[in-house]
């Protein structure tokens, strides 16, 4: 029985379902599209009449609402707000600098370190860059010897010009920084 029924149902019947549907449809959203239009102009009247009477006939609802704020704390303006969200906002950006500023500072450092440490092996015979570089790292002359397979007195050697080589650029660094900062008065001046 109940295929009679469903056979019994055309593409025209469907359709017509359908466009009753959609006018239903149609009809509804547009008195809710009304609705919306009524209220906003209520409201645009409302505004206008407090405006041009400066009374509140019917004040919103936000404003019938006051805060219970103790008279003891100032209710900041806006423009305390704005230039307290500038300034916060400000210390923020600050803060990072300073933090990318103190990576940029770890990083020069580990930079110059190397940088010493490649020109030290630079001047040195390939056969003790090893021993060079243990020497800078602080390992005593015995050890070095052990390690590498050179005497006692080529590892003191190889130590003392290690220790000489960060000495000098140390004092190569101040004299620079020196001149950079001060004048010494003894050039000529024609």
């Amino acid at each position: 029985m109940d295929l009679d029924f469903i056979t019994g149902i055309g593409w025209r019947d469907v359709v017509l379902v359908l466009a009753a549907m959609v006018g239903v449809y149609l009809v509804l959203s547009l008195m809710r599209l009304f609705q919306v239009v009524g209220k906003r102009r209520d409201g645009e009247k409302r505004e206008a009449k407090r405006r041009l009477s400066g009374w509140e006939i019917y004040p919103p609802q936000e404003a019938r609402v006051t805060p219970q704020v103790p008279p003891s704390v100032p209710v900041a303006s806006e423009p305390d707000f704005a230039r307290e969200l500038a300034k916060s906002n400000t210390e923020v950006e600050l803060e990072r600098l300073r933090r990318e500023s103190a990576q940029l500072r770890e990083e020069v450092a580990r930079l110059a370190e190397e940088i010493a440490l490649l020109k030290a092996t630079r001047n040195v015979s390939p056969l003790y860059n090893e021993a060079m570089t243990l020497a800078q790292q602080g390992m005593p002359a015995a050890g070095i010897a052990g390690h590498c397979g050179i005497s006692i007195g080529e590892a003191e050697l190889v130590a003392s010009l290690a220790r000489s080589g960060s000495e000098f650029e140390r004092q190569e660094r101040g004299e620079e920084r020196d001149e950079r900062h001060t004048d010494t008065g003894n050039r000529f001046h024609g």
